[in-house]
């Protein structure tokens, strides 16, 4: 059988719930001779709109298309994009699925399944959150407060505000770009990584790529070249200008033995800085170091030269020596405006994104665009209901709440995500004191912040709280970062930026897992990574969530109530007992081929009910 996903994302570039469940099933397929694709959208705002990219990710055949929606006002421009449907039409007829397995369709085209129908495919809609209902996805209101549903007035408030920042975005763009042509002229400004991409790298491209590094809670684009590199640029300068970068080596090689490694700047032949680093001598040059150079106008072109070559002759270990983000910025006399005195483009656009929640307060109201964009969305819902053949709901509660708002019952089934189910590890004794966990993204929705208050008047001679995951580096994530940063009390532990394959080792660490997610969770992956580890968890007392600890495993707090969550760690603490009938009542999980059994019969009868019809 023929198999296509589509997906909004896809890895490497997310690694979210909806990936993964997508790569899983697909991975199990191909172990049992079916042949699968996998069709999603990137973001890239450095290619062309549409541009397509063929690939092979982990063995499956995936195609990409570019689209940024950067700009994008109006329904049709958000939901209905018919030049990206043409490419999907395309890659059905190259591809020839029998059964079309969507999975999410934000900044994708609701016509995407239209398109499948069209073909003869059947079509299956696996729901991961409320997207269909909500153009937020996680029914939460702008101010964080539960969305009990699809109403006129809150769904034009959250268009208003989505349409006002495509329009807040034009607006920016256009009031900075007479101010950037005149402080940057186009012959005297170079984003080397940009260059570098084009092919400007010599002698040997095998050693220097466009990468990212990632030290401590952030990833940088880097420059990395593999010792010994040298990295020509071919420049001309009709002003002063200055190279401004950041060396480093990537932290997997701060324990490696032998020399380290040398960076050098050199311009038209002459060096102009010099610099070793060594982590293992040194542990004070872990992280990033600034490099600034000044350099001298060359109108009939000159050559700059980032050079990366060993202390030790033989020494061939630091493979991941770069360059953070690397620049010519030339200094023109006729744009007195300092460097770094120009507020950056993504920090007015946030700005203008604030701007835009005000104003959408007052418009809301009068939004005629609005109006008009919430009844064609809600149009294209009813026909993706009415052609969509299936329905798949991992948790009872995300069921109901469809067929409450419209999804005819017969159409929609539960299905659990599956697994591939490790070996239970053994019983160990529990910690002390004893270590409580988050895992996961650090974003408002996931409510980390509720851990963290609820940690603040915790003893951590008793207990501590071990916070792993990531900021994923969405616009005003820093002042997030901030606040967390502020509400971390002394029980508070800062854990791992962590790969999928790193979850189960860092459960392997903890005595209870919280989930205390503020919006209605569906079936989040780590309740039942969490299960198959062993390990029991803590949740609020809504959606999904209480649903996976209805039959044990668990207990809950009042929903984003942290003094609630408080109240449940604390009994804990007092009878640390409790864990072991937690872990001995923890469910079972359904493992992957499981569920690959149940869809594989799906599948067989819709395409054998596509064909009777046909036949008709």
């Amino acid at each position: 059988m023929k198999i296509l996903f589509v997906n909004h994302t896809f890895p490497p570039e997310s690694l979210a719930g909806s990936e993964l469940c997508v790569l899983n099933l697909a991975q199990e397929l191909q172990k049992r001779n079916h042949e699968v694709a996998v069709f999603y959208r990137i973001g890239d705002r450095s290619r062309d709109e549409y541009a397509i990219q063929d690939r092979v990710y982990e063995g499956i055949p995936i195609r990409a298309v570019n689209r940024t929606y950067r700009h994008a006002r109006t329904f049709q421009e958000i939901y209905l994009d018919t030049a990206l449907a043409a490419r999907f039409a395309h890659f059905l007829g190259e591809f020839r699925p029998e059964v079309v397995h969507f999975h999410h369709l934000t900044n994708l085209s609701l016509s995407l399944i239209q398109e499948a129908k069209a073909y003869g495919c059947a079509t299956i809609f696996t729901l991961h959150d409320y997207w269909l209902l909500c153009q937020r996805g996680q029914l939460l209101k702008r101010d964080l407060s539960l969305c009990q549903g699809p109403t006129e007035a809150d769904c034009r408030s959250c268009l208003s505000l989505q349409l006002l920042r495509g329009n807040a975005q034009r607006m920016v763009t256009a009031l900075l770009k007479p101010a950037a042509l005149q402080r940057k002229r186009p012959e005297g400004c170079h984003d080397l990584l940009r260059l570098a991409r084009s092919g400007i790298e010599t002698p040997d491209r095998r050693f220097v790529s466009v990468t990212s590094f990632s030290m401590g809670d952030r990833e940088e684009k880097t420059l990395q070249a593999h010792p010994p590199a040298a990295i020509r640029y071919p420049v001309r300068l009709t002003h002063p200008a200055v190279f401004e970068s950041a060396i480093g080596l990537h932290p997997s090689t701060y324990g490696q033995a032998g020399g380290g490694v040398i960076f050098e700047v050199e311009w038209n032949g002459v060096l102009r800085f010099s610099r070793l680093l060594n982590p293992k001598t040194d542990p004070a040059q872990q992280g990033w170091h600034p490099v600034r150079v000044e350099l001298d106008p060359c109108p009939g072109g000159g050559e700059l030269v980032l050079r990366t070559r060993p202390e030790l002759d033989d020494n061939n270990q630091f493979c991941t020596a770069g360059w953070k983000r690397p620049r010519i910025q030339e200094q023109n006399p006729a744009a007195p405006i300092p460097p770094n005195r120009l507020p950056r483009i993504r920090e007015l656009e946030n700005y203008a994104y604030q701007a835009a929640e005000i104003v959408a307060d007052a418009i809301t109201a009068f939004s005629r665009r609005a109006s008009e964009g919430i009844h064609h969305r809600r149009e294209w819902v009813k026909r993706v209901f009415a052609e969509t053949d299936l329905f798949i709901s991992p948790s009872r509660f995300l069921r109901d709440f469809f067929i409450r708002h419209g999804l005819p019952e017969d159409k929609i089934i539960f299905l659990d995500n599956g697994f591939a189910v490790p070996a239970r590890p053994p019983r160990r004794e529990i910690h002390k004191p004893l270590r409580f966990g988050y895992i996961g993204t650090w974003i408002p929705p996931k409510g980390v912040d509720i851990a963290l208050r609820a940690f603040q008047e915790i003893d951590p001679a008793q207990a501590r709280l071990v916070v792993h995951g990531f900021f994923p580096g969405y616009d005003g994530y820093e002042a997030y970062e901030s606040e967390l940063r502020a509400l971390a009390g002394p029980a508070v532990e800062w854990g791992v930026k962590y790969a999928p394959a790193d979850v189960y080792a860092l459960l392997a660490d903890l005595d209870c897992l919280i989930v205390p997610s503020i919006w209605w969770e569906n079936s989040p992956l780590t309740f039942h990574e969490s299960f198959l580890a062993g390990v029991p968890v803590i949740t609020a007392d809504v959606g999904g969530m209480a649903e996976q600890v209805r039959e044990g495993g668990g207990l809950t707090f009042r929903h984003r109530d942290p003094d609630s969550l408080r109240e449940v760690v604390q009994r804990i603490i007092g009878k640390p007992e409790i864990l072991d009938n937690l872990r001995a009542s923890i469910p079972g999980v359904q493992s992957l081929p499981e569920q690959v059994d149940i869809l594989l019969e799906w599948y067989s009868n819709l395409v054998a009910r596509k064909a009777r019809q046909m036949d008709l």
